[in-house]
């Protein structure tokens, strides 16, 4: 069980371990680390880095079919680690404030991970119903026509969740690139 979610249990100490440290930052300050000061800041752009890390990296080696630099597998586990921890850190850095474009940003980070979890769920049932034979299928209760169904969502999954996640990026640039201007140019 632990070997098949590997990639959630890495993500789950990820998470604690950036909680640690900011449970630690929010004793040290007596308040909730503010998405301005150094830890918030700091958190705020990690976890923005792991979120671009997450996009750009695994598509460009999709992409990329003929690379050696790792499998598919090895790169969604990481997609995965990175999906759930990058967002996770930017919801700490918004200090439980979530007003304008910020507050846009961070609802679409939390319906990209949603949808992320389910493209997971449809990902790793498609394999199963497709590698069995028909004759098995039947046996095992699963249909014949159930791996076209799986592909079938998970195309339509993957029509959603680009565009989405392509959504969440515009905003979080118009947002850095506004928070940039506004707390150094406009001083």
């Amino acid at each position: 069980m632990i070997k098949r979610n590997r990639e959630l249990w890495y993500a789950l100490l990820a998470i604690a371990a950036v909680s640690a440290v900011y449970l630690t930052a929010y004793r040290f300050q007596g308040s909730v680390p503010t998405a301005s000061g150094l830890v918030g800041h700091g958190i705020g752009i990690l976890g923005f880095a792991l979120m671009l890390m997450t996009e750009t990296l695994y598509s460009i080696r999709k992409l990329l079919t003929d690379a050696r630099w790792g499998n598919m597998e090895s790169w969604l586990r990481f997609h995965i680690v990175t999906g759930l921890v990058g967002p996770y850190m930017v919801l700490l850095h918004a200090a439980m404030m979530f007003q304008g474009l910020a507050g846009v940003t961070m609802l679409l980070t939390v319906v990209v991970v949603i949808s992320g979890v389910v493209g997971r769920y449809l990902y790793t049932a498609m394999p199963h119903a497709a590698t069995l034979p028909p004759k098995a299928a039947e046996t095992v209760g699963v249909r014949a026509a159930q791996p076209h169904t799986h592909r079938g969502a998970l195309a339509t999954w993957h029509a959603l969740h680009v565009p989405l996640t392509w959504m969440l990026f515009t905003a979080a640039f118009v947002h850095v690139v506004a928070a940039l201007y506004y707390a150094t140019l406009q001083r």
